[in-house]
């Protein structure tokens, strides 16, 4: 009861460590988007957009939550105190970043410019700067890496610290890019220049961290020891499932939206719809914390049985984060106007606020799913996630594409908003599943997995 009660106090901490973090990087997503629409205005500040979108549509069907995976076997590794486990699943995620980033970049050069001008019809220079952002994975993995280690032994203030250190030097080089260039070549070099700077800084704050004598964070040297060792396709298969169900629902509402406008409709409408989710995600961003917190702590309640307190704290961080986003929405929208005019030029204040006022429905409901698929992880339930997220993907692309056909300027906001009402269907498994097994203790095996006798000295080791 002792140690539970140390994981209460914790998250907390952690929760409002990781808030005021997610505060400054919302900050910062705001400026940078109004600052773009001054210094570019709507057109070219669509077609950077665009580019971005054409990366992350690779990104996101080639990534397979590398990141993800890795936090919650540390998670579950440190909270057994076992740091050969967590150096090696560090050691893994280095391997398996590299090995993505290089299958990424080279994908990229190959098929986007192609993408842009063949599927989009658009200018081909668009998928040019979407090749060339291909190559983050590659400069972040040193920030990826450290990241991770930090969120899975939660160590939340260098974490936090990290991520609000790439935000602001991502705002700055992108807006200076933009100021010198006057076009969308900037603000790409100012991303890949952001990448690598971003992973100079996480690789000193890790080091910082490490001096610390209840530092739980692997040494450099350890996590080489395990490098080479460390098989490749390990972690692969949790990784998969996590990706899936993320990745999905990434490409439903933030990649293939702006590329059926720019397809149906026009640059400037991808900006529009751009900015209007930037500005409704604000409310969801002081809830972040609690979501970031949830993994590591969730593993830990994984890791000790604990089903009832692992109900009590999915739904409690569900119902709470609900409630707190949909006040901070109705707070928010009657000022949205005078936001939209002091920020923006004049030309964009009407279209955002329209595309904002269809989205208002389905970010209510999609504000009590903050937890789920954290809740699919550690119950070893991923398997129904994956299929919940690719039945619903297939029914989403199908009717954003029918919406975007009928009405190429605010279709896709339509089709965003049902989408997002469609994440209750998680909560009613959730539900379920928890009825279910209320008498139960969790499945054997739902915070690691096991590997092979013969590689358990030097792979990243888990049970289960």
């Amino acid at each position: 009861m002792k140690f539970l009660e140390r994981i209460r106090h914790k998250f907390v901490r952690d929760a409002l460590t990781l808030q005021v973090g997610a505060m400054f990087n919302a900050v910062g997503n705001f400026v940078s988007a109004a600052l773009l629409a001054h210094l570019l205005g709507a057109e070219v500040q669509g077609k950077f957009y665009v580019a971005t979108s054409l990366y992350s549509l690779l990104w996101f069907l080639v990534n397979q939550g590398l990141m993800q995976a890795t936090v919650s076997q540390v998670a579950a590794a440190n909270s057994r105190n076992q740091p050969d486990k967590v150096a090696g699943w560090t050691a893994w995620l280095v391997k398996a970043s590299v090995v993505f980033g290089l299958v990424l970049a080279g994908l990229g050069f190959l098929t986007l410019p192609f993408l842009a001008e063949h599927v989009l019809d658009t200018d081909r220079r668009v998928g040019w700067w979407a090749a060339w952002m291909a190559l983050s994975p590659l400069l972040e993995t040193p920030r990826v890496v450290a990241c991770a280690a930090m969120q899975g032994t939660r160590r939340m203030l260098p974490f936090a610290q990290t991520e609000n250190a790439q935000e602001a030097i991502r705002v700055f080089l992108v807006i200076i890019g933009a100021l010198i260039t006057n076009s969308a070549v900037g603000p790409v070099i100012g991303t890949l220049a952001a990448s690598a700077l971003g992973s100079v800084v996480a690789t000193e704050l890790y080091r910082r961290d490490r001096r610390h004598a209840d530092s739980p964070l692997p040494s450099f040297a350890a996590i080489r020891k395990f490098v080479f060792v460390a098989p490749l396709l390990y972690g692969a298969r949790l990784g998969v499932k996590l990706g899936i169900v993320r990745n999905l629902n990434a490409l439903c509402m933030e990649v293939v939206p702006s590329l059926l406008i720019e397809r149906f409709g026009s640059s400037e409408w991808v900006a529009y719809m751009r900015i209007a989710q930037r500005l409704m995600r604000v409310p969801l961003m002081f809830m972040q914390g609690i979501s970031r917190t949830a993994l590591p702590m969730f593993s830990e309640r994984a890791a000790l049985k604990d089903i009832a307190g692992l109900r009590r704290a999915f739904f409690k961080a569900s119902v709470v984060s609900g409630l707190v986003i949909t006040l901070g929405i109705a707070v928010v929208l009657p000022f949205l106007p005078w936001i939209l005019r002091l920020a923006f030029p004049a030309t964009y204040s009407d279209p955002v606020l329209t595309v904002c006022l269809i989205l208002v429905p389905g970010f209510i409901v999609m504000s009590f799913s903050i937890a789920n698929d954290t809740f699919y992880l550690v119950t070893n339930t991923l398997r129904v996630a994956v299929t919940i997220s690719v039945v619903g993907m297939c029914i989403s692309v199908v009717m954003l594409v029918l919406l975007a056909r009928w009405n190429p300027t605010t279709g896709v906001a339509w089709g965003l908003t049902i989408n997002m009402a469609c994440s209750s269907l998680h909560l009613v498994y959730a539900a379920w599943y928890f009825r279910k097994h209320a008498r139960e203790s969790l499945p054997p095996g739902t915070a690691v997995a096991r590997v092979p006798a013969a590689a358990a000295e030097d792979a990243p080791v888990a049970e289960g």
